[in-house]
């Protein structure tokens, strides 16, 4: 806060030095937290200054920047100086960059980013969106394995230009990866061993087109601060490190998150654009709208079975809010179980996982159920109609969490996204299923329930 106080002063006075030399003693992820609070006229100046006087910062600014004030400052920029500061960054983040921009300013963008000569680009956003291939970095470093331990620590010390270096990889003389190494037991190896003798042969590694998602969860999974990834034939083309790979956990959960409310995580994008917004809505609303209209023709169906027993109607609400709020809750913990890997069917985890949600449906469907079946035999002095809204909530509950468990597990089959499962699909089903249990035991019952 301090610091943004500080800029605003500066601004105010016109103080475009002392902003400078603000800017050049402040991180590159702070100054982007910076800009997020500034109008838009401010945010290009602090930018035209920080990019003249700092370009290797400014184009990290831009890959820590929030997706909306990114959009709108590369908007506003000329191409060609958006495409200088893209060559400055490694590749993987300019890619970033450069993905999540419109399809014509991407487009022209990367020509620009072709002429220069960084033809790389191209070869990155080849691989397909979401994979491997497109977040690698493709600096890395590897010696072979008969190169000796005092040799890899010397050549270490002369790759000054690599991003990071966590681990050293090991290939054969076709660039076959074969082993790694980490700079400890480099380090406490003998000099004249080889790297043969030294290196761990059963490594973690990913093919270019593994899905991000999985190389963030095999990561997770081995506490690894970088994973190889390697083509069809076995050569090492390039590294995920572990920065990129919290990029991948914090996507994929924005992801998972906007589906869970029926929309998309381009909002982040573009936030302050009201029409977009919209258009990214709509769909599911559409989907609400349908469900919502098939319940209603539900209720007049059965309004018209029921003249002599209308008060039904009211613990409608009780049996559609309660059995969408246990299938979403249901639903998101399989949504996330399948996301991070814990439920993985075929072992057997996803059928324990159902029977898990199973019991503690029994136990809510029982509390809950109870609970509304008194209420309403205090309400309306009539036993039957408590033991059918009892009953029927029991039911609702427990076909909730039912359709919340398998919902997901069905779309990851048929090829969508299991965060959907939360949803406007999901309220629908549920909704629906609701009001058929609960007027089908009151059918059942008629007789019992007329006055």
């Amino acid at each position: 806060q301090l610091l943004a106080d500080t800029l605003r002063k500066f601004q105010e006075r016109g103080a475009e030095v002392n902003i400078s030399r603000l800017l050049g003693r402040v991180r590159p992820e702070d100054v982007a937290l910076l800009l997020v609070d500034l109008e838009s006229a401010e945010r290009r100046q602090v930018f035209d200054i920080l990019s003249a006087d700092f370009p290797e910062a400014a184009g990290d600014v831009l890959t820590e920047m929030a997706p909306a004030q990114r959009l709108e400052l590369l908007e506003n920029l000329p191409p060609e100086r958006t495409a200088r500061l893209l060559e400055r960054l490694p590749v993987d983040d300019a890619v970033f960059v450069l993905e999540a921009l419109p399809a014509d300013l991407h487009d022209r963008l990367l020509e620009l980013v072709d002429l220069s000569g960084r033809s790389e680009m191209q070869t990155h956003l080849a691989y397909r969106e979401g994979s491997a291939g497109r977040i690698m970095a493709p600096d890395f470093f590897a010696q072979a394995e008969g190169e000796t331990v005092q040799a890899a620590i010397a050549a270490i010390q002369q790759k000054r230009d690599l991003e990071m270096i966590f681990y050293l990889y090991v290939v054969d003389r076709d660039a076959h990866l074969v082993g790694v190494t980490s700079l400890r037991q480099l380090l406490l190896s003998r000099p004249a061993q080889t790297l043969g003798e030294i290196m761990q042969k059963s490594l973690i590694k990913v093919h270019v087109d593994t899905d991000q998602e999985e190389v963030a969860a095999q990561a997770a999974r081995y506490d690894l601060l970088a994973v190889p990834v390697v083509d069809d034939q076995n050569r090492l083309v390039g590294i995920i490190t572990v920065d990129d790979i919290i990029d991948v956990v914090k996507e994929e959960a924005n992801e998972d998150l906007f589906k869970l409310a029926g929309s998309s995580d381009d909002e982040l994008l573009y936030e302050e654009r009201s029409l977009r917004i919209a258009g990214l809505r709509l769909p599911s609303l559409l989907v609400s709208i349908i469900g919502l209209l098939a319940v209603g023709f539900l209720l007049q169906y059965f309004q018209l079975q029921f003249q002599d027993a209308l008060f039904l109607l009211a613990f409608v609400p009780v049996i559609m809010g309660l059995g969408g709020s246990i299938g979403s809750q249901t639903s998101t913990v399989a949504v996330r179980g399948l996301a991070t890997g814990r439920l993985e069917a075929g072992a057997g985890r996803f059928g324990a996982f159902v029977v898990r949600q199973l019991r503690v449906a029994v136990l809510l469907g029982l509390a809950c159920g109870l609970l509304v079946g008194v209420a309403a035999l205090v309400f309306w002095q009539n036993p039957i109609f408590g033991l059918v809204t009892g009953l029927a909530l029991f039911f609702a509950i427990l076909s909730a969490s039912a359709t919340g468990a398998l919902l997901p597990l069905a779309l990851e089959r048929l090829g969508f996204d299991p965060a959907v499962a939360s949803g406007p699909v999901l309220s629908t089903v549920n909704d629906i299923t609701g009001i058929l249990i609960y007027f089908g035991l009151a059918a059942a019952l008629l007789s019992h329930l007329a006055h």
